[in-house]
């Protein structure tokens, strides 16, 4: 309770102030605990630059407004694929058990790592297709929906 107060207190005093709190947004995602990070990380390459931090839900150049409170889910979600080119590799990921909000164009998925020998960048993993992605085993990844600041 001291915790919700403390944060509508927050709220209110950025009103007040006229402070638009979905421009302070970078980015909203489903965020991965540490286990799952782990979980994924090793499914890198050797001497590929590791991320396995999130799935997005609505992207920086999406960010115009805060995610509604109903969506900020917190539990597992399934890896059901794996995409990889010569650039970056990421795991897809069902959302379709929570119907998360997302206002990604393309897949949800999580950027496993990239390779930086060949220029690879975690935004390269959007241009994978469904056909891309290989199935898998199940792999649970646990975590919550978080409004990453700048």
């Amino acid at each position: 309770m001291k915790l919700l107060m403390e944060n509508c207190k927050k709220y209110m005093n950025e009103v007040a102030m006229g402070f638009d709190m979905a421009k302070s947004i970078e980015y909203t995602a489903f965020v991965l605990d540490a286990p799952s990070h782990q979980k994924l990380s090793q499914l890198a390459p050797d001497g590929w630059k590791v991320y396995a931090h999130h799935m997005t839900m609505i992207p920086p150049t999406k960010q115009k407004q805060r995610l509604p409170s109903e969506q900020f889910y917190e539990g597992c979600l399934t890896v059901t694929g794996i995409a990889q080119n010569e650039r970056v590799i990421a795991a897809r990921v069902d959302t379709t058990s929570q119907n998360l909000y997302t206002k990604v164009e393309g897949l949800p998925h999580i950027t496993i790592a990239t390779n930086p020998e060949t220029g690879g960048e975690p935004a390269m993993s959007n241009e994978f297709g469904e056909q891309d992605f290989k199935s898998i085993d199940p792999v649970e990844v646990c975590g919550k929906v978080e409004e990453v600041m700048k």
